[in-house]
């Protein structure tokens, strides 16, 4: 049974995360799963760290810590190393949960498929006190383009994938900071034949803290979906329409973060926002946030 079990390559991406990365990497070599090729790149962390790596080391396939360009190129460095059939990282702060690998592997055995897709609980205080959870759908192309209709739900750390469907696509994009699974992902489900095959099972617990990447940078994120989804629009769709569709979605999230920043006293981040809003959608901004002033008002 073990010999045909698919071997799995996990990049961890870190930098100084030493506070979360023992727990992270104790997630993953609990699994007890015999064909892990299990990676670790960590970018020059100056804190405790690569203590906590050396502690592990003979059970990592590879790790080094050395300066780099960011996530996507830790990750890059990582699976160019890895030699799995199903990849996936596990950010630093993040964790596997009990069986996570066997049931991928499982599910691969029955039908190899473009991704195998699980749950996610997300967590603050600790991953049995879960305080959401993720349910993937819609991975399929185009739809998956159309990010403003809510129909793509997808999570990174319970998403495994083909790594043949990762090579044919060119695998990451280095200069993309904050959506580089949505892009690998779209660009994955548009191949010939693409597939996927979901599991009703948590795979994963993802960290929800104030250093975290995305809670950091809204803006960047927005902007960053804006331009891969864009880029990849199929020639048949009517451009304009679909444009209008997401400026108005981008305008209210844009509000959204406007209102934020006003509660929490960062009038210059509240002004940026609101010149995206007026700038992507002028009259549907000003019609949105009258609507939200009035609910308040009479709410």
């Amino acid at each position: 049974m073990i010999s045909r079990l698919p071997r799995i390559t996990l990049v961890t991406p870190s930098y100084n995360q030493g506070q979360f990365l023992e727990q992270t990497i104790d997630s993953v070599l609990s699994q007890g799963y015999p064909n892990l090729d299990y990676i670790v790149i960590d970018g020059g962390s100056t804190d405790d760290s690569v203590g906590v790596i050396r502690k592990h080391e003979r059970h990592l396939s590879y790790w080094v810590s050395e300066p780099d360009s960011g996530q996507s190129d830790a990750l890059i460095k990582g699976f160019r190393r890895g030699t799995g059939e199903l990849i996936n990282w596990i950010n630093s702060d993040d964790l596997l949960q009990p069986g996570a690998l066997h049931a991928v592997a499982e599910s691969w055995l029955q039908t190899p498929s473009t991704f195998v897709v699980g749950q996610d609980h997300q967590f603050s205080s600790g991953p049995d006190q879960p305080v959401g959870h993720f349910l993937p759908a819609g991975y399929a192309y185009p739809d998956c383009l159309k990010f403003w209709s809510g129909r793509f739900r997808y999570h990174q750390p319970p998403t495994f994938m083909s790594r043949a469907a990762y090579d044919a696509v060119g695998g990451l994009r280095p200069d993309l900071h904050y959506v580089m699974d949505y892009d690998l992902y779209c660009r994955m489900l548009a191949l010939p034949g693409a597939s996927v095959r979901y599991l009703d099972r948590v795979l994963s617990a993802f960290r929800l803290h104030p250093e975290a990447k995305t809670s950091r940078a809204k803006a960047g994120f927005l902007a960053e979906l804006r331009q891969v989804s864009q880029a990849l629009w199929p020639a048949d769709w009517d451009h304009e329409v679909e444009l209008q569709a997401m400026n108005r979605y981008s305008a209210e999230c844009a509000l959204f973060q406007a209102a934020e920043s006003f509660r929490s006293r960062d009038l210059r981040s509240c002004s940026r926002a609101l010149g995206t809003a007026a700038r992507l959608a002028p009259w549907h901004a000003a019609r949105f946030a009258l609507s939200r002033w009035r609910g308040q008002v009479h709410g």
